[in-house]
């Protein structure tokens, strides 16, 4: 009953003296010992960025690292800060939601993606950062933004604030122009849809906004969720929603989202898919707690027909833990218990930011994102399925994400905060070290 290696020797046998002086070191062992069903058990426990490292050992564990990952496929897309510093340096940092840590990740090469940029929605593939100018639209090439960019001309109407997403192989600006520099004919609420493989490429001029979304026509104003069909757009301050699909160019219905009345801000991100399930999307919203509450703001989730816009009646709502939105709106201890000033304060700092896809995403305090972060998890359809009978929500768990490093390394910086799966190859590509922070 020999050691079992040895009927793998040939395979390995380049592995047994890559130490000096012959000595073998840790990966060589690790190469020579693991292999098989055992070696498919280890790596399913590895975290991402050491997976990365793992599939490169040989072709055994690449095949190992693969068939781990299709037994147990990790759902949850990353949290990936972009950060712009003062001189126009700008620095990354990803979050990984298995291993629960931030990843530095390498400085992009120069000019691969411009210093100001912005942010793009990609319902396939995740959310990307871009720069947009009068000479051109040049979007990142990988969601960590430390590959080269794709570059496609400029819209034709001149925007400072436009909404930028993705949808099947199609790039859609909306609103956000330039009202000083409109031509004749031109509408600030201008949608372009660039199209390469219709009519010859380039961009074409569709229907502009709906009316309910023209006074809030700019990325400011607007949240912003792309999924594979459509942009659906909601106004952070109203409520009013609206969608638009880049296939067939045309406006879905305007309707006023209201699950609550007291609510002061919404987001928006995409919900669950399944086998027979129209496009669905989580509606988020945040009002101020009652003053005798010990928290300052509630943050509540809904799942919305993405046809309808209307709230789907077998889900109820989900409110994120008091303690969770707490540290997102934490209580300032020098504010001044007068009622006038608490409602003036309060109305001023509940501003929430969102980003996901349909496993799940985050919430974040959108006016300060050093405060960090909180993860949500959708529940899977099949098993809502099984709950018939009884209102589940969407979402399934929350869970506290710390600020990145690189955002507290640069309080002066514009943070910007993207959500987006992140591949082997991204990062092999772009993690500087797999020490965790």
């Amino acid at each position: 009953m020999g050691a079992g290696v040895r009927a793998h020797d040939p395979k390995h046998r380049r592995h047994e003296h890559d130490g000096r002086d012959g000595e073998p070191d840790a990966a060589s062992l690790a190469a020579a010992y693991l292999y098989g069903d055992v070696l498919e058990s280890v790596v399913e426990r590895v975290p991402a960025p050491d997976l990365a490292a793992a599939a490169r050992v040989s072709r055994e564990w690449l095949r190992a690292v693969r068939a781990a990952l299709r037994r147990r496929p990790r759902r949850l897309p990353w949290l990936v800060a972009h950060v712009q510093a003062r001189g126009g340096r700008r620095r990354a940092a990803a979050y990984d939601p298995c291993a629960g840590a931030w990843l530095d990740v390498l400085s992009p090469p120069r000019h691969a993606t411009p210093s100001h940029v912005r942010l793009l929605r990609d319902g396939a593939r995740g959310d990307r950062v871009c720069a947009l100018s009068l000479s051109g639209l040049a979007v990142a090439g990988d969601p960590l933004g430390a590959a080269g960019c794709v570059s496609m001309a400029a819209p034709r109407v001149w925007r400072v604030d436009p909404v930028l997403a993705a949808v099947g192989g199609r790039v859609v600006a909306l609103g956000g122009a330039c009202r000083l520099a409109l031509a004749d004919g031109e509408d600030a609420a201008a949608v372009e849809v660039h199209d390469e493989g219709g009519g010859g490429g380039g961009w074409v001029t569709c229907d502009p906004m709906p009316d309910a979304l023209r006074d809030s026509a700019s990325a400011t104003w607007l949240a912003a969720a792309a999924t594979d069909r459509r942009v659906y757009l909601v106004e952070r301050a109203t409520g009013w929603a609206s969608w638009f699909d880049p296939a067939e160019r045309r406006w879905g219905p305007a309707r006023r989202l209201g699950p609550d009345p007291a609510v002061t801000v919404w987001g928006v991100a995409p919900g669950r898919a399944g086998a027979g399930v129209g496009e669905r999307l989580v509606l988020f919203g945040a009002k101020r707690a009652d003053k005798e509450a010990e928290c300052t703001a509630v943050i509540q989730a809904w799942e919305v027909d993405g046809d309808t816009l209307e709230p789907i009646p077998s889900a109820s709502g989900d409110a994120m833990p008091l303690e969770l939105s707490e540290r997102l709106f934490p209580r300032e201890d020098d504010i001044d218990d007068e009622e006038d000033d608490l409602d003036d304060i309060d109305g001023e700092r509940l501003s929430i930011g969102v980003c996901g896809n349909a496993a799940g995403g985050y919430v974040y305090n959108a006016a300060e994102p050093s405060r960090g972060a909180v993860l949500y998890e959708l529940r899977e359809e099949e098993e809502g399925k099984a709950k018939q009978g009884s209102a589940a929500a969407a979402v399934a768990r929350w869970e506290w994400v710390p600020c990145a490093p690189a955002v507290q390394a640069e309080p002066l910086g514009r943070a910007i905060l993207a959500c987006s799966p992140v591949g082997l190859d991204d990062l092999a590509a772009a993690v500087a070290s797999r020490a965790p922070h």
